[in-house]
């Protein structure tokens, strides 16, 4: 009987555990348990729609990241952000430097773990985000594109830097910073320091203005050191010459 009513509820957690149940006689602790194990199944239920919904192009974690190889890098600090504080406070988030030294797998790592903690994120690469926009605005879908770009907890931009806008996408980019100002939070991994992203937008009032709107209330971390990449490539090839 109860197992019907559970299934017409859909509440597949508490079906999970009820034949565990069965030896409980406080009605209390019957309940509770019941309720708890559907909350959590439902819990990660939700947090895996959201890591399907932010897209990220690979699965990255934490542990995945050795520190030994490049101890100037704050990861630590980086990874403290998964508590969601910077989200809620409407902060921005800046990792920029070398490549090689762990930009990308910071900023999915970060992203999965805050999904896990019930935070929305989309994940874009720059040229990605700039392509669709500049479709949209072809298409005449571009204010649907841009209301769901306020959507996210955290919109996160990988790869700004590598490929300079055209004038158009450098503005649609310029809108979509300008958009979630003070609104919601943005995160940027960059091969190119602050000073060097007029490189990008090409007009130094376009990017003066989307840097005064961005670094507002922005952290920012310096990621530096040899490419891990590369040191793993040279160890392989050495390895391989060792034979």
């Amino acid at each position: 009987m109860i197992k019907d009513l559970l299934t017409s509820l859909k509440m597949f957690g508490a079906i999970e555990i009820l034949e565990s149940l069965v030896e409980i006689k406080d009605r209390e602790a019957f309940v509770v348990q019941l309720l708890q194990s559907e909350i959590h199944h439902r819990e990660k239920r939700a947090a895996k729609r959201r890591l399907s919904s932010a897209k990220f192009p690979v699965d990255k974690e934490w542990s995945d990241i050795d520190p030994s190889l490049n101890t100037g890098v704050e990861f630590d600090a980086v990874r403290e952000l998964g508590d969601g504080s910077f989200i809620e406070a409407r902060q921005n988030l800046c990792l920029m430097g070398q490549q090689g030294t762990g930009k990308t797998h910071s900023l999915i790592a970060l992203g999965r773990e805050l999904c896990r903690k019930g935070y929305s994120v989309r994940f874009y690469t720059a040229c990605e985000l700039v392509n669709i926009l500049e479709e949209a605005k072809v298409q005449l879908t571009l204010k649907k594109v841009m209301q769901g770009l306020l959507k996210p907890s955290l919109l996160a931009i990988d790869e700004l830097g590598f490929v300079p806008f055209s004038e158009s996408g450098a503005r649609l980019l310029f809108d979509v910073f300008a958009s979630r100002y003070e609104r919601g939070s943005i995160a940027v991994t960059s091969n190119l320091s602050l000073n060097k992203w007029i490189q990008l937008f090409g007009s130094e009032e376009l990017t003066c203005a989307l840097l005064d709107r961005f670094t507002h209330n922005a952290q920012l971390f310096t990621y530096e050191g040899e490419s891990v990449r590369f040191k793993q490539a040279k160890e392989r090839n050495s390895y391989g010459r060792k034979k």
